[in-house]
């Protein structure tokens, strides 16, 4: 057993994207770094679609020819259909972000977060794997100690900082006392797994996600690489919970009711046992205090029908990783105002895609959206959002809201044409 505590200048629970991000960033100004991991990679991991916006934190990671080399599907857009085959509305990324951010990848997470974890480690980072933080004490102080159980025993990490990318399990904002709350009414769970022989697009539309949308969920297409695809179907929580059924037997209940679903897995081969992961959308009142800042989805949790999830928490952790920087240079914690600041621009990021996501969930938001008209370029500004452009121009924030009135008065009169399938 491990009883003398081991000093870090930084502290980081998780070595997901989140914790990888932003300890390359703080290793590299030569700051002491320990990523604690609880898992040993590579491992599954959900979320494997990339936003054209994660390509430019990549580079800046200095992780982007690494990518190129991995062999990652490349994906060029999205699609959006009905489960009657109906409807499709397909984005081209190079149509609304230009050629600069035409593509980017499908990833096999336990690759991609490998890729990540290891560059982590040659900037600097010592890592810790298969380390679990059970416990931090002295929460918010100059001095603060993280006791973790690992195969060697009980480890003891002090530092002045502590950067809580833990995911979903959001390990210091709970410790920190920090308020919770969710950002939308109803509860959903995601049932998921990998398969072979999924139908796919031909062309540059192979590594399209499609997303296929259902009268009280959807599911998830996303292509990978080895004609693999992680296949997802999102419904309310309450409704899993009513049939009382295994998770295999919900899935393949609503891939049979839908046709767009159960034509593209016709052919299909389950490759591992279906998995489900619940309790969406939520958030922190407050991402950060004194010396801990939360990033990723240990801040909140955003619906992944927009594949926000990795793009958000690259993203942060390069803020969080910035506000560690400046703070350390003049020996000091964090002020107040600089919590709130990087708690309202995060925010503010989640914001951009609540708003769409809502819009997809309501009936009459979806049946515009499936419908784009030409007027205004709003089509355009669409794309850019689910791109990953959480900083719009003032033009892309009014077209947003005209879209947005489109929607409140499909309620009322019928603009864009009606989906039976979803009535």
């Amino acid at each position: 057993m491990d009883t003398a505590p081991q000093y870090t200048d930084v502290a980081i629970i998780g070595g997901g994207p989140a914790g990888s991000g932003a300890g390359t960033q703080l290793a590299r100004t030569g700051l002491s770094v320990t990523i604690l991991e609880k898992e040993k990679f590579p491992r599954f991991c959900v979320g494997e679609s990339l936003l054209p916006h994660c390509n430019d934190v990549l580079k800046e990671l200095g992780v982007w020819k690494k990518m190129d080399d991995a062999g990652f599907l490349r994906k060029y857009g999205a699609e959006f259909c009905t489960a009657d085959k109906s409807r499709l509305q397909r984005f081209w990324f190079g149509q609304s972000l230009g050629r600069q951010r035409e593509h980017t990848f499908q990833v096999e997470r336990s690759s991609f977060d490998q890729i990540l974890l290891d560059h982590a480690r040659e900037q600097g980072c010592l890592v810790y794997e298969q380390t679990r933080v059970t416990a931090l004490q002295g929460a918010d102080t100059d001095n603060m100690t993280l006791i973790c159980d690992s195969p060697a025993g009980t480890r003891r990490i002090s530092a002045r900082w502590v950067i809580d990318a833990s995911g979903r399990c959001a390990f210091a904002g709970t410790r920190a006392g920090l308020h919770r709350h969710d950002t939308q009414k109803v509860r959903r769970v995601a049932i998921y797994g990998h398969f072979e022989g999924v139908f796919r697009n031909s062309g540059k539309a192979e590594g399209h996600i499609t997303i296929v949308r259902l009268a009280d969920g959807w599911f998830w297409f996303i292509p990978l690489a080895n004609n693999r695809t992680s296949v997802g179907l999102v419904i309310p929580s309450a409704k899993a919970s009513e049939k009382d059924k295994p998770l295999e037997v919900i899935f393949h209940e609503a891939v049979a009711k839908a046709p767009e679903a159960s034509d593209r897995m016709r052919h299909a081969t389950q490759l591992m046992p279906l998995r489900a992961t619940g309790d969406y959308s939520w958030k922190f009142s407050s991402f950060a205090t004194r010396r801990i800042l939360l990033t990723g989805d240990a801040a909140g949790f955003v619906d992944p029908i927009f594949s926000s999830g990795i793009m958000l928490a690259l993203k942060s952790s390069l803020r969080a990783a910035e506000m560690v920087i400046r703070a350390e240079a003049g020996h000091r914690a964090l002020h107040l105002q600089e919590c709130r600041r990087y708690t309202r621009e995060i925010t503010r990021w989640m914001n951009q895609y609540a708003r769409i996501i809502r819009t997809f969930y309501d009936r009459a938001g979806f049946e515009v959206f499936m419908n784009p008209s030409p007027i205004l370029q709003i089509p355009f500004s669409i794309g850019r959002l689910v791109g990953g452009d959480v900083q719009p121009r003032f033009s892309d924030r009014l077209r947003l809201n005209v879209f947005q009135l489109i929607c409140s008065a499909q309620r009322l009169w019928r603009i864009a044409p009606q989906i039976p399938s979803l009535r």
